[in-house]
């Protein structure tokens, strides 16, 4: 139940923003506002102040509107509104027209900086993998090495590394803890091709290390499986199976897989208080399953339903760096975005968007998570809605933009007929849109995305 509020105040909460950036921005101005409303639907409550009347609707979860006056092009043409939006300068109305997204904007860099202040879960810097033939094998990095720091920066996550490396113009120094003590490492990165997120060719300097993801420590037990009913707890981590030691989670599941679903013996160390450490041994039988792949071959499996915890740790920063950082992961989503839908439309990328259906269904699986993910993504979605409120279509604020430029080259106001067909034309294309992504959403949903 409270993942679906979650979901509401996502969507609500953006909508609010966007009017509310759009109904200061108006009062600053000047421009008469005959109503800001919380809300859709019948009134709940409302009072008026200044000539505007302040609503909070039955909806109130859905955002919300603001509605000026003359800014009806018919009704404005007849009978021009003193203080009506559209009898403003050129300026002004522009100024109205892009403080929603403005808005959403300043909004998307507020939460992002919370997100970087409150902490997020990143990866420990815990080697994985060595690959064979790349810089760290040769220069003798194991699995298990905790890099503590590269070029002399101290290193606290595993983004930090990634971050030296590709910032390297040769020749690196690595420190490292292996079995409690330091070792010191000389790496030359090679330079490696790769293809970005949106398709792109670019290279990169890489040392051949990846980072450790998971731990043999249960982090969840699924409903139904051998472990939950062999009285596995969170937090319980594997030590041995069938006396065998267990170091990483790829030995766990290993040794199952091993057992074909005969009966193994787990032991389990768990912390108990002011007790400390305390071991235990369970028996029980994996489970059989089998799953079948896109080319119809059957794939066996034992599984005993445990959902490891991750080898991560909080990532923190102070107010001033967490602005830093906000500001700049905005500015990339942006990029992204901008360029994902430039490639989408000139079909060098598959279209792959979310509309209301798919972004309902994103936030109730980010919302389970924890409300510090549930930020980011409502971040995220806010920097969407302003990327593509600038559209230069009629039924977003670029369509306006566009209108009132035009009527600042001209000397007067777009004809209504003009507006007329701009806004068919508009609501078509975005009808058109809503159609598809709803599409995509419930062919996802349908596949199992």
């Amino acid at each position: 139940m409270l993942e679906i509020i979650y979901i509401v105040v996502t969507i609500g909460l953006t909508i609010f923003v966007h009017e509310l950036g759009h109904f200061l921005t108006a009062k600053r101005l000047g421009i008469t506002v005959e109503k800001f409303a919380i809300g859709w639907g019948p009134t709940l409550w409302s009072f008026k102040k200044n000539g505007t009347e302040y609503i909070i609707a039955l909806f109130f979860f859905l955002g919300g509107y603001v509605k000026m006056a003359g800014e009806n092009p018919a009704e404005a043409s007849a009978a021009p509104v003193e203080g009506g939006f559209l009898q403003q300068p050129i300026w002004k109305k522009i100024a109205i027209s892009v403080a929603g997204v403005t808005m959403n904007a300043v909004f998307a860099v507020f939460l992002m900086w919370v997100v970087y202040l409150a902490g997020t879960e990143t990866l420990k810097p815990v080697i994985d993998e060595v690959k064979e033939g790349y810089p760290a094998y040769a220069a003798g990095m194991q699995r298990g090495d905790t890099i503590t720091e590269v070029n002399g920066t101290k290193i606290r996550y595993w983004n930090e590394i990634s971050e030296r490396v590709a910032e390297s113009k040769g020749e690196i120094s690595v420190r490292a803890l292996r079995g409690g003590k330091e070792i010191a490492f000389t790496i030359i990165p090679k330079t490696e091709e790769y293809e970005d997120l949106l398709k792109e060719k670019k290279t990169k300097p890489v040392i051949g290390i990846s980072p450790l993801a998971y731990i043999p420590v249960v982090e969840e037990l699924k409903k139904g499986y051998p472990a939950e009913a062999a009285g596995m707890k969170k937090g319980d981590r594997i030590i041995s199976i069938d006396g065998k030691k267990i170091q990483y989670w790829e030995d766990v599941t290993a040794a199952v897989n091993a057992s074909k679903g005969s009966e193994i013996t787990v032991e389990l160390e768990s912390q108990n208080g002011d007790f400390g450490a305390v071991t235990r041994k369970i028996k029980l039988s994996p489970k059989k399953e089998v799953t079948q792949d896109r080319d119809k071959k059957n794939t066996e499996s034992y599984l005993l339903g445990i959902i490891p915890a991750g080898s991560v740790v909080k990532e923190t920063y102070g107010p001033l760096k967490s602005l830093e950082k906000g500001a700049a992961q905005c500015w990339y989503f942006t990029e992204l975005t901008v360029k994902s839908v430039g490639k989408m439309i000139t079909r060098k990328i598959e279209p792959d968007v979310a509309g209301p259906i798919g972004v309902a269904q994103i936030a109730y699986k980010v919302a389970k998570t924890g409300i510090v993910n549930l930020l980011l993504l409502i971040a995220i979605i806010n920097i969407n809605l302003a990327i593509f409120n600038l559209l230069p279509l009629v039924p977003f604020d670029g369509g306006l933009i566009l209108m009132f430029l035009i009527e600042g080259v001209t000397g007067r106001m777009v004809p209504l007929k003009v507006q007329e067909v701009m806004m068919e034309i508009g609501w078509f294309l975005v009808m058109a849109l809503i159609v598809f992504v709803t599409y995509s959403d419930i062919m996802r949903i349908i596949s199992g995305g």
